[in-house]
């Protein structure tokens, strides 16, 4: 009993010394001062806006000295700050945020009275332009200039989305499923810049735009431009260009390679009349490749283009030419003639080693008797295209000569055969001793392209070949007889 009688007699005597050098606050009930106001831009006397919890407001009683601790409130993203319950006192008042310089001010606050905040933001941001193309595109002209001396590097860029003051805290990458998206260009060098950059958004919304940046000192603490509200409005997608550029072309096929935006068009219809004079439609996705066949040998072919949205919405036809080569003009285009390699037309390996191989062992008695059994035959195209006489690459001529072609190994396209309009029987079989041993063609290689093959009528599968009779069912092709190994 007398141990705890000791340590009582102790506890009171420390709370007695803690309280002598303590003073109660009296002005518990006393809430009659408060404070409103912007963070003002030193430079140019704008508000500056920061995002949620992107900036702190901190005042200190100075009633209590340095042993104070001061007070801290959030800043609205559009710069703004207010508080109408603050003890009355003299206060020490200054912000915390994306700013390298900033004024603190000394004063009372016994009452409601106004407190402007001027700071030096690291990096102004401005939206200079935003222009909606298509209803749902929103193209972004956006500057920014680095004030902050002690930064060698920022990140620049934009948040979007369809919730007021977007930050980079609630943004994810466009890739996300997210209400705010972000799109940042990171370790910029320059002290000031200008960007124009294309948001694809979704129709009849509200969206809210910012530019932001931080400097590489900065911390967490991003700036941000004046918010801008868009609307969108119904997808107009008759309003977008036709711009075609013709990729890989044969005697009688071309790749077709588009610039319009994926994300307003869900299928490209093409319609045109074939070298036999049948109207051909075909469908297509926009991040698929899409391809016209069957054309004449060096001839313009006209080609309608239709785009049509998710909600079937068209763009109306539009017309675009396509030029054919001749049959006289090499299929795989030899790097010494100065035009851009095409080996093989798709770049597909195991289609152009399946050609390489097979045009060696036609060939090669004439050309050079050593490649029907060299084990490198498989490599005949590329040995040829390096440092050997172009006139021995195989020419359109060459691949409509074919009846029957064999394709070995692990195939990815068949884009390939869309020149071999004359095929009657394809063979496919693993890889053997050339290439790819033990590997075959994917089991969920596009056999549609097999259609425009029209003298096409019975496919043979190898031993291993992950293909069979439903495939070429599933992919409207029933009328092939399949021979099955």
């Amino acid at each position: 009993m007398k141990h705890f009688y000791n340590n009582f007699k102790l506890l009171c005597l420390i709370l007695a010394i803690g309280l002598t050098g303590c003073e109660l606050d009296e002005r518990i009930d006393d809430l009659t001062g408060g404070y409103e106001g912007y963070l003002i831009n030193k430079l140019s006397g704008d508000t500056v806006t920061t995002e949620y919890y992107g900036a702190k407001i901190m005042l200190l009683d100075l009633k209590y000295g340095e042993v104070a601790q001061p007070l801290v409130y959030n800043i609205l993203p559009n710069g703004e700050y207010k508080n109408s319950k603050v003890f009355p006192s003299n206060y020490r008042v200054w912000a915390e945020g994306p700013f390298y310089q900033q004024d603190t001010i000394y004063g009372d606050i016994n009452h409601m009275k106004q407190i402007n905040l001027t700071v030096t933001p690291n990096i102004s941001l401005q939206i200079e332009k935003v222009e909606l193309k298509y209803g749902i595109a929103a193209e972004v002209t956006y500057s920014y200039v680095l004030h902050n001396p002690h930064s060698t590097a920022a990140d620049i860029g934009m948040v979007y989305g369809t919730d007021i003051y977007p930050g980079f805290k609630t943004a994810m990458n466009e890739t996300g499923s997210a209400r705010t998206y972000k799109r940042i260009k990171s370790g910029l060098t320059e002290k000031s810049g200008e960007f124009k950059e294309t948001f694809f958004l979704k129709p009849n919304t509200t969206y809210y735009l910012r530019a932001l940046g931080k400097g590489n000192n900065s911390g967490d603490y991003w700036n941000y431009s004046k918010q801008y509200i868009l609307q969108t409005s119904n997808v107009d997608i008759s309003g977008i260009p036709i711009e075609m550029n013709q990729g890989v072309t044969s005697a009688t096929s071309s790749v077709l390679q588009w610039s319009f935006p994926e994300s307003i068009v869900d299928k490209i219809k093409l319609s045109y009349t074939d070298r036999d004079g049948f109207a051909v439609e075909s469908m297509f996705s926009p991040n698929a490749k899409s391809y016209v066949a069957n054309l004449k040998h060096d001839a313009t072919t006209t080609i309608g283009v239709e785009l049509l949205t998710k909600e079937g919405v068209s763009s109306g036809v539009k017309s675009i030419n396509v030029k054919t080569d001749k049959l006289s003009d090499y299929y795989v285009l030899a790097a010494q003639l100065g035009r851009p390699e095409n080996i093989p037309l798709f770049y597909d390996r195991a289609f152009k080693m399946s050609l390489s191989k097979s045009h060696a062992e036609i060939k090669g008695p004439i050309m050079d008797p050593g490649w029907v059994n060299s084990p490198f035959r498989g490599e005949f195209i590329d040995w040829w295209n390096t440092w050997a006489a172009p006139t021995n690459m195989p020419k359109n001529e060459d691949i409509e000569n074919y009846t029957t072609f064999t394709l070995y190994g692990e195939v990815k396209s068949l884009l390939d055969m869309l020149p071999f309009v004359n095929l009657e029987k394809l063979i496919i079989l693993p890889g053997g001793d050339l290439f790819d041993t033990g590997l075959t063609i994917k089991a969920d290689v596009d056999l549609t392209v097999l259609k425009s093959l029209k003298k096409l009528t019975t496919v043979e599968l190898g031993t291993g070949v992950p293909l069979n009779e439903s495939h070429f069912k599933n992919a409207g092709l029933d009328h092939l007889t399949i021979i099955k190994h």
